[in-house]
């Protein structure tokens, strides 16, 4: 596997204005991402993470963008972007709005990864052996900059992950059963939203072994441990004092109370 490459000077400029906009607010620095692309806000999304890391953030998992061909043709690319994840809640977890700022809540499922997953050419159907439990799940999205259409800061920043929450699981199953799951979703009670898995995402097999060859491309892979969120089936913006449960048929629930 190739080492992470090093930043270019406008990457570098790129990463050192976000960093500056985390820690002293006013604009957000567009104009340093102007002329970057996808393949810039992956390199710099792993410099930011660097830096997290050695501020003392511990680097728990993945997540996996562009899982369905309607989010791959708004962008125009057929490609998986990662997004690190150095929070995994687990269910019921609390999420303090007063730390997320405009908190969103995506039900996706999450995977653990249990032998590690590296390389270009992962085949698909190799991936459940190495998968420790399949779970329910939720992503927790924070807008922390407001991107405008710019798909190198919003990779860049994260893709706006701020943590998963891990619900019930179970051992893998397979991909057709994965494809059949049906997600349902309640707040304070009441359905908000129920499909079918296959209706909204890739199979979430294709989609780890997608996610593995962008990593490869950057000198990294799914070790055991790591967790990880294979794409959106619906999003929902969450206020105060409400209370998400979702249930993954033949899988498993998970439950996040907005404090």
């Amino acid at each position: 596997m190739t080492p992470p490459r090093p930043l270019n000077p406008d990457q570098l400029a790129a990463a050192d204005a976000l960093t500056a906009y985390f820690a002293d607010g006013g604009e957000a620095p567009v104009e340093a991402f102007a002329d970057l692309g996808f393949e810039d806000g992956l390199a710099i999304q792993c410099e930011m993470q660097r830096r997290a890391v050695a501020a003392g953030a511990v680097h728990a998992g993945w997540k996996v963008g562009l899982t369905s061909d309607r989010a791959r043709t708004t962008v125009g690319i057929d490609d998986r972007p990662f997004g690190h994840v150095n929070r995994v809640l687990t269910s019921p977890a609390d999420l303090p709005s007063a730390e997320i700022r405009k908190v969103s809540i995506e039900p996706e499922m999450c995977f653990v990864i249990g032998e590690r997953i590296a390389g270009d050419d992962v085949d698909p159907a190799s991936v459940p052996a190495r998968i420790a439990q399949v779970c329910a799940g939720y992503e927790v999205n924070e807008a922390r900059v407001a991107v405008a259409g710019n798909l190198a800061m919003l990779v860049a920043d994260n893709l706006t992950n701020w943590a998963i929450v891990r619900g019930s699981g179970v051992d893998a199953p397979p991909a057709p059963e994965l494809d059949r799951c049906v997600v349902t979703v309640s707040c304070d009670g009441e359905e908000q939203f129920s499909c079918t898995a296959a209706a909204e995402v890739d199979n979430p097999y294709l989609s780890i072994a997608r996610l593995a060859a962008t990593l490869h491309r950057h000198g990294m892979a799914l070790e055991p441990g790591q967790s990880v969120i294979t794409g959106a089936y619906a999003r929902f913006r969450a206020e105060p004092g409400q209370r998400w449960v979702t249930s993954y048929s033949g899988i498993g629930d998970v439950e996040a109370t907005i404090s």
